[in-house]
């Protein structure tokens, strides 16, 4: 008799572990929700990931994919490498700190210049004297 009580006990166990409910299964969503991608240049920008955005600083537009980036020996010119699809460009931000900072994209406008910059990659550096940017020029193999 006494030898059936742990059995007994064990399938008992067993019979309420597998008639309990589960937890509610879980549900993982963009933390955009339904929200389409937006950029505001002044508030929340919704990323084609659904993460969202807010600049903590200034936001300046330049020409798309921008992945490359260097500062200025002296601090106040960035220029960004713009690279991905056309326009292959760089654009050079002057005075930085002001609260009207120049953009200029090099070469300008929506189409790449033949010759000019024919591929664009991350490299960039300026010159110790601010004179002279220098661009890699990817599988050009040159540097611009």
């Amino acid at each position: 008799m006494f030898r059936k009580i742990p059995v007994v006990i064990c399938l008992l166990l067993i019979i309420f572990s597998c008639t309990t409910k589960s937890p509610d299964p879980w549900v993982i969503s963009a933390p955009a929700g339904d929200r389409f991608v937006t950029i505001n240049k002044n508030g929340e920008t919704v990323l084609p990931n659904g993460r969202i955005i807010t600049p903590a600083g200034k936001s300046i537009v330049v020409a798309p994919h921008p992945y490359g980036l260097t500062l200025s020996p002296d601090g106040n010119t960035v220029v960004t490498a713009n690279s991905g699809i056309r326009p292959l460009s760089i654009s050079i931000i002057r005075n930085i700190l002001s609260e009207n900072p120049e953009v200029q994209q090099v070469p300008p406008g929506p189409d790449t210049d033949e010759g000019v910059l024919a591929s664009v990659f991350m490299g960039l550096a300026v010159s110790n004297d601010n004179g002279v940017v220098y661009v890699a020029g990817g599988q050009e193999n040159k540097i611009y």
